[in-house]
């Protein structure tokens, strides 16, 4: 089962007993708060695009409530939005200011009916925020989200719910794997009294990759081979230890670790074995090297 297949059986679950999940013969499938919703004149909370594998999956799961065609109007609306946005993500950089703009006088030219308002509006509640239209007959509307590279159509019902953080709340709340200014760069930001707002969902994306950069990164330095001194085996056999044993036991005493290979000699050894470490400056090494960065930026 693919994962597109999983967040929809999820968001039917979230949506509710009453929520009505409609799938259309070529992939469409659209979830509605109400089977009265998925009239022609409806608009659905969340759409997918699904392949045939996918739709069959869908079919197997029992969680279709019907099938056939959508409205045109809405159907022709949401195929140009998605396929505008496609092509001018593909030729333009996400962050380019003037983007959703371009994206939202493409859409207009096309015959999409778009809402002024209620998108100038929408705008200062999200950075990601491109627009927000009408489809087909219903009086409900739709907004146009682009998060990090994929477009996203949901219902619109006056307000977005977007949590925005300044740098200094993402310095507070991201502490344990730090974003940068440097990191922010890519992403689109909302201005208020001169500062920068960014999107937590655009956050938490940008959170997740560095700790996939991390922890990529810590795995590529995990396994090491060393050309061991006479003067360390020396050592070793006077005490009839392994290098292996040594090593790992002042790594254990360094980092207070319990658990074997790395456990710790105890205490004072702990104690020593950090002053070694800080004494030999490679905090204040760090630190200095943080600091000229930061006043670079």
């Amino acid at each position: 089962m693919t994962g597109t297949v999983k967040e929809i059986i999820d968001a039917k679950r979230r949506a509710g007993e009453s929520a009505f999940l409609w799938l259309t013969h070529t992939g469409v499938c659209a979830l509605y708060d109400r089977e009265e919703d998925s009239y022609e004149s409806g608009t659905p909370v969340r759409r997918w695009e699904l392949d045939p594998i996918e739709r069959e999956q869908l079919i197997e799961t029992g969680l279709v409530d019907g099938m056939g065609v959508l409205g045109c109007n809405g159907e022709d609306a949401f195929s140009k939005v998605e396929a505008t946005c496609l092509r001018m993500l593909q030729e333009n950089e996400p962050t380019d200011p003037t983007l959703f703009d371009r994206i939202t006088n493409q859409l207009a030219a096309a015959g999409v009916e778009i809402d002024l308002d209620a998108t100038a509006k929408a705008r200062t509640e999200s950075p990601n925020l491109v627009a927000v239209f009408k489809a087909g007959d219903s009086d409900g509307l739709d907004y146009i989200e682009i998060l990090d590279g994929e477009t996203t159509i949901w219902g619109y019902n006056g307000e977005i719910q977007a949590e925005l953080l300044s740098f200094p709340q993402i310095q507070h709340y991201y502490n344990e794997l730090p974003i940068s200014q440097e990191d922010l760069k890519g992403l689109r930001f909302i201005e208020r009294d001169g500062q920068k707002f960014y999107d937590e969902a655009d956050l938490q994306l940008l959170s997740q990759r560095k700790e996939e950069e991390r922890t990529a990164r810590r795995e590529s330095l995990r396994n090491l081979s060393l050309v061991l001194p006479d003067e360390f085996l020396a050592l070793c056999e006077e005490v009839n230890e392994t290098p292996a044993a040594i090593l790992e036991g002042f790594i254990a005493d360094l980092c207070d670790l319990e658990t074997r290979p790395y456990i710790t000699n105890g205490s004072d050894e702990r104690m020593f074995a950090q002053q070694y470490f800080d004494r030999c400056g490679y905090r204040s090494r760090a630190e200095w090297d943080k600091e000229q960065k930061a006043g670079k930026e």
